[in-house]
């Protein structure tokens, strides 16, 4: 796996979760990066996970920020607390995919 170390990878959220919210509450602590591939050009990097068939959020995403420091901020900041004061703990991890291997 390889390590994205300028975002988080975020579980626990709430059913109704949008992305305001989510840049609301995650921007409190840095800067999230723009979207450069949206058509909106104030548009962040925030990718909120949803289910295929209802289109309603699964509770989980990802959130990029400018600096890593931000990234790794947030994680020792919001992890295993609640979202917006409400809820069950959040778990909050800088993110990992998969590394590249070539063409199969």
């Amino acid at each position: 796996m390889e390590e994205w170390s300028d975002t988080i990878y975020v579980s626990g959220l709430p059913s109704d979760i949008t992305e305001d919210r989510m840049l609301k509450f995650f921007g409190q602590i840095g800067q999230i990066k723009p979207d450069k591939k949206s058509r909106d050009q104030n548009a962040k990097k925030v990718w909120i996970y949803k289910d295929k068939k209802t289109g309603a959020p699964k509770g989980d995403a990802t959130i990029s920020y400018l600096d890593p420091n931000g990234a790794k901020a947030a994680v020792d900041w919001f992890n295993n607390q609640p979202f917006e004061g409400s809820g069950g703990p959040l778990k909050v991890s800088v993110a990992e995919r998969k590394a590249w291997t070539g063409p199969g």
